[in-house]
């Protein structure tokens, strides 16, 4: 048992290594506290982890880590992440509408001149990127537009299918894991202020470095992390109005002042319903979902630090290639030998299968760029499926979530299941929890 664990010792016990979890333990040992976080899998990070290929680094899961994101900036900061590690994606998004490719640059002087948009679009839109850019995120956040679809918002704002279908859809969709487009309109302006504020960036040892530079940081602190280490049950203490702390599969119990529950929403809610039924009950349950198909290739696919954006009308069966990305591109630009590490998400909200992914992503290349040699050029890495990859936030989703108060005096929810479902709304929410428990302790 690590000092950590001690029956007197231990100011909080943090389930979940997520960047929820980890944001919440880095803030603690900031102030002093005494933390020990375990963490179900070998690995940290949750989604946003990394696996290494041939000295490369892979994402199991492409994610839009946006450079605005107050509380992700702060956060980086004290993991002590060197700026110059942050790498943008400078040349913005590429859109191929089936017939050929129009760049969107950064900025909202990028949205104003995106020439796949008829011109009073085009004007709409960067009068929307203008208003969004200019105001606090709490403020955009809370905006009043909770009963209201992010489509229906569009279409009230008078954009046209032309819009929608060759912008808005294809974009967002693969942000927000929804290609419905029904995301609560305030949720859709948010994501819009961040887009247009900065560029979204990869670290330059992809996403999993936030989660290993938060972690090395608590652990310098004085704090645990543990890895492979299961919550079995939250020990409820005399009439259940407090816990004694956590017990493991392991058999031990961490005894904690208190304990921070940072899990997905399925794992939060077998741990929470035997204490806490009502916030159990309010935990969200509509899953977006996506796989990400990794490919190691020995030439470059493109030049250029950009995603590409799949806006084609569907075209035929098999799961839709929606976003791909050169990530080696941003992380390694101008790296003279590979291997070059591409990315292909596809969203499968809704129940879609994820099923051919690998081969989808071959005749998509062949459309795209026939004589790029994909099959000879391309070694599949793998296929990584994200079942919850976040919640749903359709119109009064988030205005429901439980909060990072329970009805148990010292258990305190952290992730994006109490805000948004975002790398922000994961790490904002750690913040929130460590903060709320820096003031319960004496």
């Amino acid at each position: 048992m690590s000092p950590a664990a001690t029956a007197d010792g231990l100011d909080c016990a943090i389930v979940g290594g997520g960047l929820a979890g980890l944001s919440a333990a880095l803030e603690l040992t900031r102030t002093g506290r005494s933390v020990h976080l375990v963490e179900a899998e070998e690995s940290l990070g949750g989604r946003a982890r990394t696996v290494w290929h041939r000295g490369r680094p892979v994402d199991v899961g492409f994610q839009a880590l946006f450079a605005a994101y107050p509380a992700t900036r702060a956060f980086v900061r004290a993991a002590g992440l060197p700026k110059r590690d942050m790498r943008p994606v400078s040349g913005g998004a590429a859109f191929h509408d089936g017939t050929g490719w129009c760049r969107l640059r950064p900025g909202p002087m990028g949205l104003a001149r995106f020439g796949a948009l008829t011109r009073g679009d085009r004007l709409r839109l960067g009068l929307l990127g203008a208003e969004v850019a200019v105001q606090p995120a709490d403020a955009l956040l809370g905006g009043g537009k909770h009963g209201t679809g992010t489509e229906a918002y569009l279409r009230a704002r008078g954009f046209t299918d032309v819009a929608i279908e060759g912008f808005f859809r294809p974009l967002f969709g693969g942000i927000m894991l929804d290609r419905t487009l029904s995301a609560d309109a305030a949720y859709f302006r948010f994501l819009m202020s961040m887009l247009v504020r900065a560029p979204a960036v990869i670290p330059s040892d992809g996403h999993g470095m936030l989660a290993e530079w938060a972690a090395a940081a608590v652990r310098q602190a004085g704090g645990t992390v543990e890895t492979g280490v299961r919550a079995a049950a939250l020990e409820p203490e005399g009439d259940g109005r407090r816990l004694a702390g956590v017990r493991l599969e392991d058999g031990r119990v961490l005894r904690a002042r208190q304990v921070v529950l940072a899990v997905a929403a399925p794992a939060a809610r077998r741990l929470l319903e035997p204490v806490d039924p009502a916030a159990a009950e309010r935990l969200p349950t509509d899953a977006a979902s996506s796989a990400t198909a990794a490919f190691a290739l020995d030439r470059p696919l493109y030049r250029g630090r950009t995603i590409l954006v799949n806006a084609a009308p569907r075209n035929g069966d098999g799961p839709r290639v929606d976003l791909l990305c050169q990530t080696t591109n941003v992380t390694r630009p101008g790296a003279p030998e590979g291997p070059h590490i591409v990315l292909a998400t596809s969203v499968t909200t809704g129940g879609e299968s994820a099923d051919g992914l690998v081969e989808q992503v071959g005749r998509l290349i062949a459309r795209w760029s026939p004589r790029f040699p994909w099959a000879a050029a391309a070694e599949p890495i793998g296929v990584y499926e994200h079942r919850f990859a976040q919640f749903r936030p359709r119109p009064g989703v988030r205005g429901a979530l439980p909060g990072n108060r329970t009805a148990v005096d010292n258990l305190i929810l952290a992730g994006d299941l109490t805000a948004h479902p975002s790398i922000e709304g994961a790490v904002s929410s750690g913040a929130r929890a460590a903060g709320i428990v820096d003031a319960l302790i004496p």
